[in-house]
């Protein structure tokens, strides 16, 4: 039995403490869900096992031993959104990444040898790719079996995912937690999945364990429990500041259209985005899904049609992948949330207006309950979800005419999501035209009043949200 037991897990960052005394036994072979908002502790718990972060105090014991970290065990895996693989590698040259080369005759290299072991390797996740292609030709699934697969080549017992399929498409995440369960899990190991998205968690794991602010508030059998119990345990917390349902806008005048418009790997693209309204675009990854958006606010020049605006149309983008798009590491969060839009807060002798900016900013902190409540911390040290956050507030600081809303709910909570629907709700309202843009179909259904999927860069017909149900929307995808 490969059990892992933590015992009084206390965690903290000068004066603020993330863990609070974390008590809890992983046995062996069970697949177990961890859940909780953004800055519940789940990132700081996770780093922990893996020797990432140092413990302030408490014990952990794997199959009975006392270790430092689960990192010092090879037996014990972490798979993170990023991976760890190389694009411009092969499969078999990414699975032998830090092993000794498989060699014959002395210095010889054999080859053959390890291509037949890497090939043996994607058999156990069911990957059916020549080992020879090159990770960057394949789907974001599929690089995740290959991460997989290096794992339990590498004789991993104990598999920790870590948010890797939140930025999946949902056939592609499908695919992996069936990988997990069928092929992993029904062979004795362990798994504990970190995500935010609950059918997953619901579909997959057989326990839950639920973390807020530091302290496991739910541990609980997966069987029998449905969505609305799991959202109760989630949102533990008062609704943030600032988030209420507003009724939908009636439908205005016409503030962009994209005509016959090629760019990136989209197009043609014909599209209208009118005031009070919001439109949902959603597909596969590599089908062009959001170049459809950079085409529209303005960040890829069309190379053929056009991109009409109004002059003195002002637009503001939430960019997909918020590590490398979404913000500045080294600044605070204040700066990252004001950027864009210092005129603003600017007098007439163009000097800004520090106090008035500073009040702003504190008032977006608390609308969107960013965590930590501090607009001097600095963006790196945010979690992903509370990153998310701070890049939404950007954009509702530009009071824009249009909004591009690029995965807005990507790696947040559930009480965020909801207060960021809310908000989304809110501008349309208030005569601000949406184009949301999500491989999330909860994001469509919540917000959107018509939505199209984008396959090889081109639109298929919109619809209106009450003509499709999520199974159809999933199945045409």
């Amino acid at each position: 039995m490969h059990d892992i037991v933590i015992s009084g897990l206390r965690k903290s960052f000068g004066p603020n403490e993330v863990l609070g005394g974390i008590d809890l036994t992983i046995r062996s072979g069970e697949f177990v869900g961890l859940m909780g908002p953004n800055g519940a502790g789940k990132s700081t718990l996770i780093k922990i096992l893996g020797g990432v972060y140092t413990r302030t105090s408490g014990d952990i014991t794997y199959a009975g031993a006392p270790v430092r970290s689960l990192a010092e065990r090879p037996e014990v895996g972490f798979i993170h959104q990023d991976l760890g693989l190389i694009d411009d590698l092969s499969i078999v040259d990414n699975l032998r990444l830090g092993e000794a080369p498989m060699r014959r005759l002395g210095p010889v290299l054999d080859g053959g040898r390890e291509r037949r072991s890497a090939e043996a390797a994607l058999q156990t996740v069911r990957l059916d790719r020549p080992v020879t292609t090159l990770v960057g030709e394949l789907a974001p699934g599929e690089k995740t079996l290959v991460a997989v697969a290096r794992l339990l080549s590498r004789g991993a017992r104990v598999l920790f995912i870590d948010e890797t399929t939140s930025t999946l498409p949902p056939q592609d995440a499908n695919r992996l937690i069936t990988t997990l369960r069928d092929t992993v899990a029904s062979q004795g190991a362990t798994v504990i999945m970190v995500s935010h998205k609950l059918s997953e968690i619901l579909d997959a794991t057989e326990r839950i364990v639920v973390l807020l602010d530091g302290a496991i508030a739910a541990d609980v059998k997966a069987a029998g429990l449905d969505r609305a119990q799991l959202v109760e345990m989630l949102v533990a917390a008062e609704r943030p500041e600032g988030a209420m349902v507003h009724a939908t806008a009636t439908r205005g005048p016409e503030r962009l259209r994209l005509e016959q418009a090629c760019g990136g790997r989209a197009g043609p693209v014909d599209l209208a985005l009118h005031a009070g309204e919001v439109v949902g675009l959603t597909g596969l990854a590599g089908s062009g899904l959001h170049d459809v958006g950079y085409l529209a606010y303005g960040a890829i020049r069309p190379r053929s049609g056009r991109v009409v605006r109004a002059d003195g149309m002002r637009l503001a983008l939430v960019p997909p992948h918020r590590e490398s798009q979404g913000g500045f590491g080294d600044m605070s969060v204040q700066a990252n949330l004001t950027i864009s839009s210092l005129p603003d807060w600017r007098s007439r002798l163009r000097l800004v207006r520090a106090g008035a900016e500073r009040a702003d900013t504190e008032a977006m902190v608390r609308r969107l309950n960013v965590l930590p409540a501090d607009p001097d911390a600095a963006f790196a040290t945010l979690s992903g979800g509370n990153k998310q956050k701070v890049v939404f507030g950007r954009a509702v600081f530009r009071k824009p005419d249009v909004y591009v809303l690029c995965e807005p709910t990507r790696g947040v909570d559930v009480q965020t999501r909801e207060a960021l629907y809310d908000l989304i709700r809110g501008l349309r309202s208030e005569g601000a035209a949406v184009l949301l843009i999500s491989s999330d179909s909860e994001d469509l259904f919540a917000v959107c009043d018509r939505i199209a999927v984008v396959e090889q860069g081109r639109l298929r017909d919109f619809t209106t949200i009450d003509e499709i149900t999520p199974d159809a929307l999933e199945a045409f995808i």
